[in-house]
């Protein structure tokens, strides 16, 4: 009777056993390649032939080891013809990149000899084989060329950055003073109504929402002027890290250098 006593508790243990293991929640599994875009640096003005430094800061949200040699910053929809244009068109991880961790691409790349308006955006790549979250696209203004028909419009709307103040670190819910400093470097007036201040958050660890106030011109801003937007933004109710990043728009498309971006701290 002992011995079928022992063997039935046993059953009942491993039977336990079993029915734990059956509800175990893995969640959702990571992909083996993946990454966010955090910031970066890039000249929206540049001359024809002219040297420019460029940062772009990715994180690897994967669960893959980025390693120098087999990984690199790629141009998007990258081309035979995109690839002369500047110069360069994948730049080596550094160092080892491991799951949850960030990494900074500093280089330099050369101006198109040819003027003309052009965009750049990034994306992470093993080998030939892009993936993850797309940079920011940043159009850019190469000078030393007579403007055609077609890229009036382009030129006509421009804008330079010139500075900023954000706090980098917040406290859930509050609310907070930001102020920017835009140049108009195009050709046209900037008029209320028309133009405006977005501001993106695209990139980082966003797991709330930002409560922004429309950022919107009180005057005619003309050729070479500069103007100072004033605003409040609400951090959102969840804490982690945010990014905060602004551009210039007309009737909803943006044009122009972007703001430097702020990677900001909310507990």
């Amino acid at each position: 009777m002992k011995t079928i006593k022992v063997i039935a508790v046993m059953l009942v243990m491993c039977f336990g056993l079993t029915v734990q293991a059956q509800v175990i929640d893995t969640g959702s599994p990571l992909r083996y390649n993946n990454a966010i875009y955090i910031s970066q640096s890039i000249p929206g003005n540049m001359s024809a032939g002219k040297s420019y430094g460029v940062s772009v800061t990715m994180k690897n949200t994967g669960q893959s080891v980025w390693r120098q040699g087999n990984y690199s910053l790629r141009l998007a929809n990258v081309s035979e013809s995109i690839a002369r244009t500047w110069m360069v068109s994948s730049v080596d991880v550094n160092s080892t990149v491991g799951s949850g961790e960030v990494v900074n691409f500093n280089f330099s790349l050369t101006a198109p000899q040819e003027g003309g308006n052009y965009n750049m955006q990034w994306q992470m790549a093993e080998g030939n084989s892009s993936f993850g979250e797309y940079t920011m696209n940043i159009p850019i203004v190469v000078s030393g060329y007579t403007v055609k028909e077609n890229d009036i419009n382009f030129i006509d709307n421009n804008a330079k950055f010139i500075s900023q103040q954000v706090q980098n670190k917040m406290d859930e819910g509050q609310t907070y003073d930001v102020t920017v400093i835009m140049k108009n470097t195009g050709s046209t007036t900037w008029k209320p109504g028309q133009y405006k201040l977005l501001v993106s958050t695209k990139g980082g660890d966003n797991s709330g929402t930002w409560k922004v106030a429309n950022v919107e011109l009180s005057g005619d801003v003309y050729e070479n002027s500069e103007v100072t937007f004033t605003f409040k933004v609400t951090a959102p109710d969840n804490s982690g890290t945010y990014n905060l990043q602004c551009q210039l728009s007309k009737d909803g498309l943006m044009f122009g250098e972007p703001t430097t971006n702020v990677i900001l701290k909310v507990n």
